[in-house]
């Protein structure tokens, strides 16, 4: 069995003005919260969990069959977060702007043709976010922590199977397959 993950990762300049955001962060939250490693640092489209290492062939073909239906496109990142509110964080995450709809869809396209192969569908609505750290101990929200996230834009043109292990000094994830997205639109 592997605890996997269908994600979106992203460029490491990305990742690095992130972590940056992180740092901000953490220096008003000084605990109380585990904050997201550099290194991984992603969207993640669809949470798999625990799998038969028999089943990952059938998800890198889905994965494929959904990249040869998708173009390219791009994710701009917009304000702070926080599941289930600020009021009671228990999640801090950046949300996004630009590319929602196209992250929906990848969803949907993922979702649809992983419950064929025998995964429970997803028990919430797809809210396309970055976690930026989980909150370990309750704090009191306070509205100055809400910094201001510089605009950051990049281009989305692949997703990538995880494996994911957790061990006590936090989860290391470890990319199995990357797809390309390769549907090209023409102009008229």
């Amino acid at each position: 069995m592997k605890r996997l993950f269908i994600a979106i990762d992203l460029p490491l300049e990305i990742k690095r003005k992130l972590h940056k955001c992180e740092q901000e962060l953490a220096k008003y939250i000084p605990r109380g919260v585990k904050w997201v490693e550099l290194e991984n640092l992603h969207f993640t489209i669809r949470f798999l969990g625990e799998t038969e290492e028999d089943k990952i062939p059938n998800i890198i073909k889905i994965m494929d069959e959904v990249s040869q239906e998708l173009s390219p496109f791009s994710i701009s990142l917009k304000e702070l977060g926080a599941f289930p509110s600020f009021k009671n964080p228990r999640v801090i995450w950046i949300g996004i702007e630009k590319g929602e709809k196209e992250m929906t869809n990848l969803f949907n396209k993922l979702e649809k043709k992983i419950i064929e192969l025998g995964f429970k569908r997803e028990e919430k609505d797809f809210s396309p976010h970055l976690t930026l750290g989980r909150v370990k101990e309750r704090i009191k929200w306070d509205e100055k922590w809400k910094i201001n996230i510089l605009y950051l834009e990049f281009l989305v043109e692949e997703i990538t199977l995880f494996e994911s292990q957790l061990t006590p000094q936090g989860p290391i994830y470890t990319p199995l397959y990357k797809c390309k997205f390769s549907k090209i639109y023409k102009k008229p």
